[in-house]
């Protein structure tokens, strides 16, 4: 397969000019903690725990690295854990219904302690996923650290199900219902309190990109009162608009956390994903948000989710993994109007 092959490397260098010449200053330093969690138990397609390591030879590092002069990354590996059996007896006794249960609440155990770990030793992280449910233990992790927190979720679904709603049993669909207060009462048996006790506010949780919502969780949505806006509104009103309502929504105090499905994306920029639904965001579109949100300078958590090299063709996979990294890109700092840093600017002689 294609990613197999040694990737030449793509990183930029900076060449300092000997000259007079006033030298433009660098960025300030910011360090990225980067993780892989090669997760796919949260539904039946396997091949989305092999996107970590398909990022990575992609050249992620380098990407990133191009796109902000000042960007100290730092790779983590990718996510280890163990089923326990108390685990094993929550899922027996109460959860059964759901398929993986337990490794889906191991797995995110050993996030939650991975995402404080990486926000205590760097100004920023990246979950690379693996599949949504992952989305879980990245943001109530994140909470812990950073209680007060807004999120951003990007994705063609909902993913607010309950073990009660849920016809498929796939637990990639329920991740956001663990995160709200008014939803915790419906996983009482799950010892929220206990590994995730800080709930992300109704309030300052918005959907961009929505498309294929269940009956339950739209009714669940407009019972709890939270900010959706589906496709159709951004067919109505535009981009432009839907990333105004959104930053209105959001505290301006707090950081910002994103979660990113690829599926949120038409089929067309990333036909590589498990639950591809037609009519989604443009890849223009996807760069817009992402951009408008880090120009905020409070992204302090980004996941990117089910991007899966086992379906469609190698075509397929390379437009998918390409529209991965131009999102991952924007939102670490690449600017499509240009940017410079660290050269000399009396290259043109002195005004």
């Amino acid at each position: 397969m294609w990613w197999s092959r040694k990737f030449a490397s793509r990183s930029l260098r900076l060449h300092r000019l000997k000259s007079t010449g006033s030298t433009a200053p660098r960025e300030p330093a910011q360090s990225l903690g980067i993780i892989g969690v090669p997760f796919a138990k949260g539904q039946g397609k396997q091949g989305v725990e092999l996107a970590p390591d398909l990022l990575r030879q992609s050249s992620l590092r380098q990407v990133l690295q191009s796109s902000h002069d000042g960007l100290v990354i730092r790779d983590y590996g990718n996510l280890q854990y163990a089923v326990d059996e108390p685990l094993l007896q929550q899922q027996r006794v109460h959860y059964h219904h759901i398929r993986n249960y337990a490794d889906f609440m191991a797995c995110n155990r050993a996030l939650i302690e991975q995402v404080k770990l990486m926000l205590v030793e760097n100004t920023q992280f990246l979950a690379i996923g693996g599949d949504h449910a992952i989305g879980f233990g990245s943001v109530a992790g994140h909470l812990q650290h950073t209680p007060n927190l807004s999120l951003v979720w990007i994705d063609a679904h909902a993913d607010i199900n309950l073990h009660s709603t849920s016809q498929s049993g796939n637990i990639h669909g329920m991740p956001v219902s663990f995160l709200l207060e008014q939803l915790r009462n419906t996983w009482q048996h799950a010892g929220l309190q206990e590994i995730a006790p800080n709930c992300l506010p109704k309030d300052q949780l918005v959907y961009i990109g929505l498309r294929d919502i269940d009956p339950y969780e739209a009714f669940i949505l407009n019972k709890v009162g939270i900010r959706y806006y589906a496709m159709d509104t951004i067919d109505r009103v535009g981009v432009p608009k839907i990333i105004e309502m959104t930053l209105d929504a959001l505290h301006p105090q707090n950081k910002i956390h994103v979660s990113f499905d690829i599926d949120a994306l038409d089929s067309n920029v990333a036909p590589s994903t498990g639950t591809a639904v037609r009519g989604g965001l443009t890849l223009r579109e996807g760069i817009s948000i992402v951009e408008a949100l880090r120009d905020t300078k409070r992204v302090q958590g980004v996941d990117l989710v089910e991007i899966n090299p086992k379906l469609g063709s190698e075509r397929d996979v390379r437009t998918t993994v390409e529209s991965g990294l131009e999102i991952l890109k924007s939102m670490f700092g690449y600017r499509r109007s240009g940017r410079w840093s660290n050269i000399d600017t009396g290259i043109l002689g002195s005004d």
